[in-house]
């Protein structure tokens, strides 16, 4: 059997070769793939990734895991501290 993980988001990809590609999100590929090793934060073994569905299946979860990225704005009644120089 072979082991997949899938990707955690669309985006594009520099090869060593210098050929860009675009790895889409939920797209699966094998754990042992050359993109996969050299750039392993972008993927995940987490099948729901993977999914695609019409109506959420039972039990399951549709709030996936965020990535952790920080929000570029606050929110509705939030502030955020910034620097002026």
């Amino acid at each position: 059997m072979i082991d997949v993980v899938y990707a955690l988001a669309s985006q594009p990809i520099g090869l060593a070769t210098g050929q860009t590609i675009r790895v889409q999100k939920g797209s699966h590929w094998p754990a042992t793939d050359p993109v996969v090793l050299a750039h392993p934060s972008l993927f995940t073994s987490d099948s729901r990734y993977g999914l695609c569905y019409t109506a959420p299946p039972p039990g399951y979860d549709t709030e996936l895991a965020p990535l952790d990225v920080e929000a570029a704005t606050a929110n509705p009644g939030e502030r955020r501290s910034v620097r002026r120089s």
